[in-house]
């Protein structure tokens, strides 16, 4: 159990970690992990909680970072029998969603660190086929952001090149003409109808880049759960230690909605986290006659936090 708890890292580090301007291997989720403890102080389960997985990330990153580390671990160190099965013949460089940024990080071998990812896995108990399939949504993803599309007279959107959609749907085991008029033309409730409606290619853009995000949250939860279920133990839990990894509070060159949501809630959790730590910790030691120098860590956010959602006079 012991040795699970610790795989989990490099697991959680390959699929929720990245390359950003100011770290190498920057947390761009939140967690909370909760380790259980028996009456003889030994582990006796663990469980992890996540929160704002930062998903612009999988389809946009600035030239000077990363996507997610597993995209760039699974191209370089997989197996040639695992990437022909799904459909990945180049490196990074050959990806929409992986070639405008760096490529590498100095001093770190993806090889090597594939290999740990899945040791880390085979120690968790995760089955070869279970693997496979976290790199079938890798390899999914990837082709889906090659896909190619193109404008008619009328501004509506067209598949161009079927290659890359045809390795998508081969590797997820859907059929390609009902998942191109899926995005291309889509069928639309209204009132009691339903109605087909054409896109811009605009509007597929944007459906591609939100199902390659929604794609690639849905497996980090599932991932997750999957560490948490080989985890759990039933029985002799005492108490337990929680440790709480708040993400990387990070300004991008071009910051979306979902960032500012990210980088508010994370300026909140930090408030909250000073404010019972620090402050009211620090007031449980002047009633105790403890002899102390008060320090003010509470309140170095805020000016932050009222831009965004203070009232009076009412923020953004």
């Amino acid at each position: 159990l012991e040795q699970q708890v610790l795989s989990a890292n490099p697991i959680l580090e390959s699929f929720g970690n990245a390359q950003t301007i100011r770290n190498n291997n920057s947390s761009r989720f939140g967690k909370f992990i909760r380790i259980e403890f028996n009456f003889a102080g030994q582990i006796a389960g663990a469980n992890i909680e996540w929160y704002l997985l930062e998903k612009p990330r999988v389809t946009n990153q600035s030239s000077q970072e990363r996507n997610y580390h597993v995209f760039y671990q699974f191209m370089k160190g997989a197996e040639k029998s695992v990437k022909d099965k799904l459909l990945i013949d180049r490196g990074p460089e050959g990806y929409t969603f992986t070639k405008k940024c760096r490529q590498t990080i100095q001093g770190v071998d993806d090889r090597a660190e594939f290999e740990t990812l899945v040791r880390a896995m085979t120690t968790t108990g995760f089955r070869p086929e279970e693997q496979t399939d976290l790199f079938r949504i890798i390899a999914a993803i990837l082709h889906l952001g090659n896909m190619q599309f193109q404008a008619t007279r009328n501004d509506e959107a067209v598949l161009g090149e079927q290659v890359a959609a045809e390795k998508l749907c081969h590797v997820l085991g859907i059929p390609l003409s009902d998942f191109t008029r899926a995005l291309l033309r889509p069928s639309i409730k209204a009132g009691r109808d339903w109605v087909t409606q054409s896109r811009t290619l605009q509007q597929v853009m944007y459906s591609v880049e939100a199902l390659a995000r929604s794609l690639y949250e849905r497996m980090f939860g599932a991932l997750v759960g999957r560490i948490n279920s080989a985890m759990q133990r039933p029985e002799g839990k005492s108490t337990f230690i929680g440790v709480l990894d708040i993400a990387g509070f990070e300004i991008l060159e071009t910051n979306s909605f979902e960032q500012l949501c990210i980088n508010y809630t994370n300026e909140r959790l930090q408030q909250f986290f000073n404010r019972t730590m620090f402050v009211l910790e620090q007031e449980e030691y002047k009633r105790e006659g403890i002899e102390w120098n008060f320090i003010d860590f509470g309140m170095d956010l805020q000016p932050t936090i009222e831009l965004i959602d203070r009232t009076k006079p009412i923020g953004i």
